[in-house]
């Protein structure tokens, strides 16, 4: 082992704590006295002067912490880049068919009356750079489209339901 630091823990070895003062039990007792039912308070007297205790010094690192957070949370807030579309399911190209003259549509047969496109899952899949170098971000769309025919002589109905995705690519905005 390195001499100095045997010298170093000799000197640890032999150090001693101090005395106690004689004023410190009775100022115990008088304060135990004094506030007995009562929450102690944040600040405590040591020889006439204010001392103020170690939490106090961790709230105003924790309210450092929470206004950082804040700050950072609004930047990026701002700086985010904005959703293509919105991503609840949207019911699109709805549109009712006309009816047909009854006597023109025979017992088993059906005719369209009606389309509906729903748009359930929106993907942005991020940057792209196209042929000529240029910026864009692919998004990826899916739709159910709904078809339904109605027999006018039964009234029975038909639906068909069929996915659809589609992939688009937008010009990207740069600021």
């Amino acid at each position: 082992m390195d001499e100095t630091l045997q010298e170093l823990e000799n000197e640890l070895a032999n150090l001693r704590p101090r005395q106690v003062s004689r004023a410190l039990p009775a100022r115990i007792e008088a304060a135990l006295a004094e506030g007995a039912g009562r929450t102690p308070s944040l600040r405590s007297t040591t020889a006439g002067a204010p001392v103020r205790r170690r939490h106090s010094a961790w709230f105003g690192w924790l309210a450092a912490a929470a206004t950082l957070a804040v700050a950072l949370t609004a930047v990026w807030w701002q700086t985010r880049p904005a959703p293509a579309a919105p991503l609840a399911p949207q019911v699109r190209n709805t549109a009712p068919v006309p009816p047909a003259p009854e006597a023109t549509v025979a017992a088993g047969h059906y005719r369209p009356v009606g389309a509906a496109s729903v748009l359930y899952d929106l993907r942005d899949e991020g940057d792209v750079v196209l042929d000529g170098g240029a910026p864009a971000r692919r998004v990826r769309y899916r739709y159910v489209d709904t078809y339904t025919w109605k027999n006018p002589a039964t009234n029975a109905s038909l639906k068909w339901s069929v996915p659809r995705e589609e992939v688009r690519v937008l010009p990207a905005v740069l600021h």
